[in-house]
This record gives structure tokens, C-alpha cells and sequence, in this order.
């Protein structure tokens, strides 16, 4: 696969609401996980989460047209693209939210005004990202969209070097997004999933923390002065289950065997790791067992769900955004939450910053359904 780079980044989490503070957020060691309480059950839910603290209602419907432009912007300012670069821009997105949160409100307005014509989820597509994405930037060209589970928003970037690397664009637009919506909340709580801290890999692990996110990531075939470069990935799906991978990690194995492959990278290159890292029993075996089926030694390995929850559709795009971030920065975050060691795991996160450098970085996205991501970057 021919490389790219990532030209423009640009986040928003329960980090901050722009990059910039995130970073300073993440290396603080500043976390901003809160309680959200669902009051719609007999009994009701008081949930973890983390959130963009923008100030306004959790489930207005109208805040991811506030939120989405800026981000969508700060990722194209970098490259000062023309007009015509804009209008021939085409657009990636990832996401398993949709549009779900509108959608919601739509129904409940509609349920207590003419509860006989109430129609749930009208429409959960992504045409409303896609409209709101494509108006910012400028673009006329194609709107491609991706809801692979927790993949995704790495399945889009993928895509999105692939269309590159056949030479059909110079650019693309990725976007990963995700925001609160109740279906979400409410269904991972009914799975029993959900924790009140995230500890990727620790003994005393119980679940996962939700959160919400918005990235952006201008891909070009030229570099930027510092851009770090998107080598290659691997994706496959083993339908083992409807929740996760085949816990014997098998096929995690193999997508990291492969994208070590696509990227002409030998195990032992990869400086350091980002795990998947959801917090979950069987996800966290599954993935530890992966990476013990490739490396050896392990290489050092972070988890940033800690730092911004599991931002599910968009945590593939978010969480590299905030890796690379870091690693320009010249550090490697720890794995805020982790303090018991599980034998069975042997995966012992980093607990305290480090020091990064040149070279080439793995990063895990897996999902619902054995969906399995691994991309390969390489900081200058």
C-alpha cells in the first residue's frame, strides 16, 4: 500500500475542544470523566461518562452542528488548500452513533404531541454528517461512510489511503464522530458492560467507560514540513461472536501480522503499541493474546481510553489524533488507571509517560462482531 500522510489533525473530547488542550490535558494527567443519569427507566441509571464539555444539554440535538465545523476546519487550515482543492475534496467518516441524537429528539416531540403517528428512527444514516462535512469544507466530490462497530473511523482512513494509493484523489477528508445519544447509553447499560473507571488490562478491570469525540484528518500524498505518515493497515472480521474477536486471539494475530506485512515492517521495528484497550474481561484477553501471538518482547504499550472513554464508531480516528499528537509532542502517554497486573494477561501498560522518537507505531481498533483494525504510522 503506497503511503500518505497526515497533513491536518484536528480533535474534540472530554480532553478539550480543540488539540492543542488536549494534549496539555493528557500530559497533566488531567482526566474529565462525569455522571450521567438516565431517568427514563423504573429504576434509574447513574452512568460514567465522558463528554465534551461544551456547555450545552448532553442530548441537544442541535450541538454536532456547532461542533463538527470547527474540527472539520482545523484539520484543513494546516494545508491552506485552494477552492478548487476544496470543491474536489472527497469525504471519509466513521461513526456508530449516525444521527441517532436528532433522531431521538424528533421522536420524543413527536411522542407527546400525536403519540398515534410516532415513528421511531426515521433515519439513522450518515447523511446528515456527510451534508454538514462536505458544506464546511467546501466539497462537491463523493461522501464515503463507514459503521464497522469501534473500526469504523480506522476503516475509513484506510479506505481513504487506498482511494490515494490508486491515484483516483491527492487528499481526502477522514472524519470519526460520535456523540451522546440514549439508544447508545442504554444499550451498552443493558449488556452489563459499562464500568465506573476504565483500567485496560488490569486484574480488577470490570467494563467499559463511554465518551464522545469528533476528529479530523486531512490524508495528502505530499507531506507536510513535520507530518507523521500513515504506512499501512490491515482489517479482517472473524464473526466469531457478536460482541468481540475470537478470545483465543487469533484473529487479532493475524490483522497485526498482516499490517506488519502491508507495511514491510518486522515486529521488532514497532516502537511502541496503543492498545485497543477497552477495560472489558474477554476484549482484554483476546486482544493480549493477540499481541503475544506477534511480538516478543512486547513492545511498550498505551491505552488512551482512560483519557477520553470509548468513543466507539470515531475511537479509531480519535485516538490516533491524540496518539500522534503525543508522539510530535516527543512523549508516549501512560495508561492512566492501571495498577494490578493480571498474570493471565502478561500486559503491563505503561504508567508513566515516556519518551518517543522516530520510528514506527502500531495502533489496535477492534469491534462488535470481530471486527479487527490495526494501522501503522511513523513519526519523522
Amino acid at each position: 500500500m503506497n503511503t500518505s500522510y497526515l497533513r491536518g489533525m484536528a480533535l474534540n473530547c472530554a480532553l478539550g475542544l480543540d488539540r492543542s488542550t488536549c494534549l496539555a490535558a493528557l500530559h497533566s494527567g488531567r482526566m474529565n470523566s462525569d455522571k450521567r443519569v438516565l431517568d427514563m427507566f423504573d429504576e434509574p441509571l447513574e452512568l460514567s461518562y465522558y463528554r465534551i464539555a461544551d456547555g450545552a444539554d448532553l442530548l441537544d440535538p442541535e450541538r454536532m452542528k456547532r461542533l463538527l465545523p470547527p474540527v472539520v476546519e482545523a484539520a484543513l487550515a494546516p494545508a491552506g488548500l485552494t477552492v478548487k482543492q476544496r470543491r474536489e475534496l472527497p469525504v471519509f467518516i466513521g461513526s456508530s452513533c449516525f444521527s441517532i441524537a436528532s433522531e431521538e429528539s424528533h421522536y420524543a416531540r413527536e411522542l407527546a404531541h400525536d403519540p398515534g403517528h410516532a415513528m421511531p428512527m426515521r433515519l439513522t444514516g450518515f447523511d446528515v454528517i456527510a451534508t454538514l462535512v462536505r458544506e464546511t469544507a467546501g466539497s462537491n466530490a463523493a461522501a464515503f461512510t463507514w459503521n464497522t462497530a469501534c473500526t469504523s473511523a480506522a476503516n475509513a482512513l484506510l479506505a481513504a489511503q487506498r482511494s490515494l494509493a490508486l491515484g483516483r484523489y491527492r487528499q481526502a477528508l477522514v472524519v470519526g464522530l460520535e456523540l451522546a445519544n440514549l439508544t447508545t447509553l442504554s444499550g451498552f447499560s443493558a449488556l452489563q458492560l459499562m464500568a465506573d473507571t476504565v483500567r485496560p488490562f488490569d486484574a480488577r478491570r470490570t467494563g467499559i467507560v463511554l465518551g464522545e469525540g469528533i476528529s479530523a484528518v486531512l490524508l495528502d500524498v505530499e507531506p507536510g514540513p513535520t507530518s507523521p505518515r500513515l504506512v499501512a493497515g490491515a482489517s479482517n472480521c472473524d464473526t466469531h461472536g457478536v460482541t468481540g474477536a475470537n478470545p483465543d486471539g487469533s484473529s487479532i494475530a493475524a490483522v497485526l501480522a498482516r499490517g506488519l506485512r502491508m507495511a514491510g515492517v518486522e515486529a521488532a521495528q514497532i516502537r511502541a503499541l496503543k492498545a485497543h484497550g477497552t477495560g472489558t474481561v474477554t476484549n482484554d484477553e483476546a486482544e493480549a493474546r493477540g499481541m503475544h501471538g506477534v511480538f516478543s518482547p512486547m513492545p511498550p504499550v498505551c491505552a488512551l481510553k482512560p483519557w477520553l472513554g470509548h468513543t466507539m464508531g470515531a475511537c479509531g480516528l480519535n485516538e490516533l489524533v491524540l496518539f500522534a499528537s503525543a508522539l510530535e509532542d516527543g512523549f508516549i502517554p501512560a495508561a492512566a488507571g492501571f495498577e494490578t497486573v493480571d498474570e493471565a494477561l502478561n500486559v503491563v501498560p505503561l504508567t508513566e509517560e515516556t519518551t518517543a522518537g522516530p520510528g514506527y507505531y502500531l495502533l489496535n481498533q477492534f469491534g462488535f462482531g470481530g471486527n479487527n483494525t490495526v494501522l501503522i504510522m511513523e513519526q519523522p
